[in-house]
């Protein structure tokens, strides 16, 4: 018996003939049921056919799913000051990679931490002040 293309596409089995695809730098395929546990791997799969039910081809036999890691940082920085606020809008705090003050998940996790504590602080002070 041949299998229909709903079959195929809700089947486990590795792509027999999976799409070519192309991007700059390394690229390395791998099955989904391999990377996730088996509950999220089901819930991945059924968020994809909500999706196409939505959106025609979104889950279709030639779509892939990349998880794309950069290594390059916000080609911008927004000013800030010391108080890490931006200089050109007050209460503005830009803060991470986007903002250019990080260049990694780490960096910016933790530019992420700083700029917080600067915000609590600037809001605790407020509070002292008013009561």
């Amino acid at each position: 018996k041949q299998e229909t293309a709903e079959e195929k596409r809700s089947s486990s089995r590795p792509c027999q003939d999976p799409p070519v695809f192309a991007a700059r730098g390394a690229c390395r395929t791998a099955p989904l049921d391999k990377l996730l546990p088996e509950g999220l791997t089901r819930d991945f799969i059924e968020g994809m056919e909500q999706f196409g039910k939505k959106i025609r081809g979104f889950n279709g036999p030639q779509a892939v799913v990349a998880g794309i890691e950069s290594r390059t940082s916000s080609p911008v920085r927004i000013p800030r000051g010391d108080n890490l606020q931006s200089t050109g809008a007050a209460g503005l705090y830009p803060c991470g990679e986007g903002a250019g003050y990080a260049g990694g998940i780490m960096s910016a996790a933790m530019d992420g931490m700083r700029t917080a504590e600067a915000i609590a602080r600037r809001y605790k002070a407020d509070h002292w002040e008013k009561n």
